[in-house]
């Protein structure tokens, strides 16, 4: 079963997850480090967060939060952290497959936060502000025609 990794260096990992609900789980776990949450962004996609996401310990995720910007059509006022696992949705008995067109936007900002993070590093962004709004412009404009 296919998903995605989405890591706070805006790194991402393809993934192929069993198909038994429990080792899907415990899979996820073990790759996020720890106890998880999972957030509803898209209809067709689950993100599997860390617990304690909010939390101080866990890196920032600028990839993963432009994604669920991008997908909930809103600028979320909160940040999301640790690795985060894109997988489809739950139907009860195991989670599904992220489907291909899904699996593309993902990768496409992915790249546009590894791209910007290079760029920043000799033409730092005027705030932390200005940094997410022009993180979550070019999310936007790289998904516009996926």
């Amino acid at each position: 079963m296919r998903a995605l990794r989405i890591n706070p260096d805006a790194t991402s990992t393809r993934l192929h997850l069993p198909t038994e609900q429990a080792a899907q789980h415990d899979l996820i776990r073990r790759l996020i480090g720890g106890s998880t949450d999972r957030a509803v962004y898209h209809r067709q996609a689950l993100l599997h967060v860390h617990h304690n996401g909010t939390g101080t310990q866990l890196p920032v995720n600028p990839a993963a939060w432009a994604l669920a910007c991008t997908w909930r059509g809103l600028d979320l006022p909160y940040l999301l952290y640790g690795p985060v696992i894109i997988t489809g949705p739950d139907t009860g008995s195991t989670i599904e497959e992220l489907n291909d067109r899904l699996l593309t936007q993902a990768e496409k900002i992915t790249r546009t936060a590894q791209e910007l993070r290079l760029e920043w590093s000799t033409r730092p962004s005027a705030s932390e502000p200005a940094a997410r709004l022009e993180l979550l412009a070019n999310a936007r404009r790289a998904t516009h025609h996926t």
